[in-house]
């Protein structure tokens, strides 16, 4: 009797499986579709692999790519210019860093200024330190 139970457990299991991945399918497919709707099918494929390679959705690679076009930052008109001599945020909260870079993730980590768990492949900045202080890694929200 046991081993019937099992067996239909592990049928139920592969059923549920192969419902989820065709539901995926669908919803990438739907996904690259609309993407393609304006897009040259070379763009297309290339936005695609490079999402593929970082690991991430195309939706969060093309959010990354405007938000880097743009300069667009939370709380911050992209259009505003910014104010000579003074300090910015970052400055304030981080005198220990030297320098700001832009960099990509190869782990997934916590922001250090909301605490927000940041995906691997995230867009992010790393703030350079003197030896012997920490780097500091900020979010997309935060940076």
């Amino acid at each position: 009797m046991q081993k019937l139970v099992d067996e239909m457990r592990e049928l139920g299991r592969k059923q549920a499986t192969m419902m989820r991945d065709k539901a995926r399918d669908r919803a990438m497919k739907r996904k690259e579709e609309y993407l393609g709707a304006r897009v040259p099918r070379e763009l297309k494929e290339a936005v695609i692999a490079h999402a593929n390679k970082l690991g991430i959705p195309v939706s969060i690679l093309i959010r990354n790519i405007l938000e880097d076009a743009f300069d667009v930052r939370e709380g911050r008109s992209p259009d505003a210019p910014a104010k000579d001599g003074s300090d910015t945020p970052e400055e304030l909260r981080f005198p220990q860093v030297i320098g700001w870079e832009e960099i990509r993730l190869n782990r997934a980590m916590k922001c250090a200024g909301c605490g927000a768990e940041m995906a691997r492949g995230s867009s992010v900045m790393l703030g350079l330190s003197g030896p012997g202080e920490d780097h500091v890694i900020l979010c997309g929200k935060c940076k």
